[in-house]
């Protein structure tokens, strides 16, 4: 069973994201239960204010979901269903900044505490403001789906913002168009560039100078507040001490990865307790490799010097085609395509 997560008090996913995946599916006549079976909680349980679940349990669920719908462009229909106002504090001050600049700033501070597994790099470039999607940690089959969802949702809360959408505003996605494209792409409302190097919105700088229709300094002061006391509960809590010590140690330790024998040993607790502390925390070993793991071989794909055998070879596979496999597990795409997009 998966660790179904706890109230607000450490890291994890809203489980209102959840619920929406559950709703969403309902509306195309699937069997939403189907998300949550074994997994030790309901969709009541999930309405609770502040639920959060694990991230282990928010990556199953999406994986589910994403198997269930198939080629019917689920990160878009998902984004589509998604009020800014779910997102709690963090929406409350994106609504009422006194500029589109203030509630991108905060979006970018306070991605965190909605979305724990992104990060998003800014960049200007001859006029243009890049917002670059990237993923913290290996998000499986789950991968296009949310990043999909993040950016068309961030056009579709850009709308919300200001009633109209700026000219200019562009989504930009690394592989081929999908399937589904031709059929929504009207209603996404931006143009979608595929085949790109980045997974990211595009737009002109000027429209950060907007200023969002329900501006209000007071109601932003206050929203503000409550973000940052989330915010330093977070990062104080985040996924338990021993969690942090032992991705600090994976970061620090050449390839391939130690154990979680060699781990425990490094650390100076038994592997049981080692192990304990992780299930608390709804990780697993495993997944905290996979994510150091992940992580470098990005860092030696990009290095055209490195064949990929010889990156297989310096995580630690034995055989190309098992770090293949998991190469697109952890990211959505081959070694060879990854490489080709950087």
């Amino acid at each position: 069973m998966v660790s179904s997560g706890r109230p607000w008090g450490g890291a994890g996913v809203p489980g209102i994201y959840v619920v929406l995946l559950y709703d969403v599916l309902e509306s195309l006549n699937l069997d939403a239960s189907a998300l949550l079976v074994g997994l030790g909680v309901s969709r009541d349980e999930l309405l609770a204010v502040d639920r959060r679940v694990s991230m282990s349990l928010a990556q199953t669920v999406a994986e589910r979901g994403v198997e269930m719908v198939g080629e019917r462009g689920l990160g878009f229909r998902y984004a589509r269903a998604m009020s800014i106002t779910l997102h709690g504090p963090v929406g409350l001050l994106a609504l009422s900044s006194a500029s589109a600049q203030d509630a991108l700033d905060a979006a970018c501070r306070f991605l965190g505490l909605r979305a724990p597994f992104l990060e998003i790099h800014r960049t200007r470039q001859s006029g243009q403001a890049h917002l670059q999607l990237r993923s913290t940690r290996p998000l499986g089959i789950a991968h296009d789906f949310i990043i999909e969802a993040m950016l068309v949702g961030l056009v579709f809360m850009i709308e919300q913002l200001l009633e109209s959408l700026p000219q200019g505003l562009e989504i930009h996605r690394c592989g081929p168009a999908p399937a589904w494209l031709m059929a929504l792409r009207k209603e996404v409302g931006v143009p979608v560039c595929f085949d790109q190097e980045e997974n990211a919105l595009v737009f002109p700088l000027s429209a950060l100078e907007a200023r969002p229709r329900l501006a209000d300094p007071q109601v932003a002061a206050i929203a503000r507040q409550q973000c940052e006391m989330e915010f330093r509960q977070w990062r104080t809590e985040d996924e338990g001490v021993m969690a942090r010590r032992i991705r600090s140690a994976l970061q620090d330790h050449p390839a391939p990865l130690p154990s979680l024998q060699g781990m425990a040993e490094r650390l100076a607790v038994s592997a049981r307790t080692l192990k304990r502390h992780l299930q608390q925390a709804g990780l697993s070993y495993r997944q905290l490799q996979d994510e150091e793991r992940y992580q470098q071989a990005r860092r030696l794909l990009v290095q055209s010097e490195n064949s990929i055998s010889e990156v297989a070879y310096r995580l630690g596979y034995n055989d190309v085609a098992n770090f293949s496999k998991a190469f697109k597990r952890w990211s959505g795409m081959t070694p060879s395509a990854y490489r080709e997009k950087r």
